[in-house]
């Protein structure tokens, strides 16, 4: 593949605190949109770009309105935000964004509406907690819902990462929970968030990226779990995880990621990366590829501060850092277990994750 005769990208694209991008793509306006955590004075942020590689900040808050009564209230618990069209055929747009409940002080997932702009202004329309990351599938027509709990009780070994269906007018939950993946691999630290779900359409697999680890420190990592069997898996995580702390290249704790069709056609991993420990999370893109069989990987590895050229990422990460050790565009195995199909556990603790599921929708019930 020839590196493209302009295009490049240096990290971070958007070079302030801008935790956990989510991207929209406008098609009709030929726009990218990231949509970021609170933080900046900013209930919801957003950036936007024309190419993918070049990012303007927009000065206004997308979604200025006050919380509603279920929230409560407290500043600095408005995570994740995600756009979608609104479904339907309503037109306008859908945000699914974390909030603080008042009842239990647990983050859930609301909804908000903006009927004319990608950019807002957005008003909430759910009455109540969803807890939500959505994904249009393709197989079945149908959008779901990705999320994390882990029970009330954080660092377990229990299942964390959830699937369940989406009503069709995007605001309430049908049918059973179903368990994705438990952390089982070192690396994730017995703590698994932010899934972002995909089909790799070529090999039938669905992948499932996710963040391990604390977010604040080094620890965060951002890695994969994929399925040939069907969405609702089994899933099995990758032996390692596909970014983490690079020292060198000056990637700290990169996670909260999303997968995205970027400029002509390109596949792009877009994620935070901290400063430093602790410090603000600064927005950065690379590019991903597959192999035939559905496999992702990084050709090269990111860095702050260093450009690289748009489908010449590993040619120039080698001149950049010729005195490091070379990252080849390899893809990280996943272990010969994910054959056989297991997801966090093997098949005999089915019953009791289904236990788990029925524990967790009574809870979600309460808070309705």
């Amino acid at each position: 593949m020839a590196p493209h005769p302009h295009l490049g990208y240096a990290n971070p694209v958007v070079d302030h605190d801008f935790p956990d991008p989510g991207i929209f793509y406008d098609r009709q306006a030929g726009t990218w949109y990231a949509f970021s955590t609170n933080a900046n004075g900013k209930n919801i942020q957003c950036s936007y770009s024309t190419d993918f590689c070049c990012w303007t900040h927009h000065d206004k808050d997308c979604l200025p309105e006050s919380l509603p009564p279920w929230t409560s209230g407290a500043p600095g618990f408005l995570w994740a935000p995600e756009v979608v069209p609104a479904p339907q055929g309503r037109g306008g747009f859908l945000m699914y964004l974390t909030a603080q409940d008042t009842r239990f002080r647990k983050q859930c997932i609301g909804a908000a509406y903006s009927q004319h702009s990608p950019l807002g202004p957005y008003r909430w329309v759910s009455n109540g907690p969803i807890i939500s990351r959505p994904f249009d599938d393709p197989v079945s027509g149908r959008r779901f819902l990705v999320f994390k709990s882990d029970l009330d009780k954080m660092y377990t070994l229990q299942p964390q990462l959830w699937l369940q269906v989406l009503s069709e007018d995007g605001l309430t939950l049908e049918d059973d929970m179903v368990p994705l993946l438990a952390p089982t691999m070192d690396y994730q630290c017995k703590l698994l968030e932010a899934p972002y779900l995909t089909y790799h359409q070529p090999s039938g697999t669905y992948v499932l990226f996710y963040s391990s680890g604390t977010f604040s420190n080094k620890s965060y990592a951002t890695s994969y779990a994929i399925s040939r069997n069907g969405i609702c898996g089994p899933y099995q995580p990758a032996s390692g995880p596909l970014l983490c702390t690079d020292e060198a290249r000056k990637i700290y704790g990169p996670g909260g990621a999303c997968i995205v069709e970027g400029v002509e056609g390109h596949t792009f991993i877009v994620f935070h990366a901290l400063q430093h420990e602790g410090g603000p999370r600064k927005m950065c893109i690379h590019r991903l590829e597959w192999t035939p069989d559905g496999i992702p990987y990084l050709p090269g590895r990111p860095n702050c501060g260093k450009r690289l050229r748009l489908c010449a990422e590993q040619e120039d990460d080698q001149e950049h850092f010729r005195h490091h050790q070379h990252h080849q565009p390899n893809p990280v195995p996943v272990p010969e277990a994910a054959t056989h199909g297991v997801s966090g556990g093997g098949h005999g603790d089915h019953d009791k994750y289904k236990n788990l599921a029925k524990k967790l929708g009574g809870a979600l019930k309460k808070l309705g």
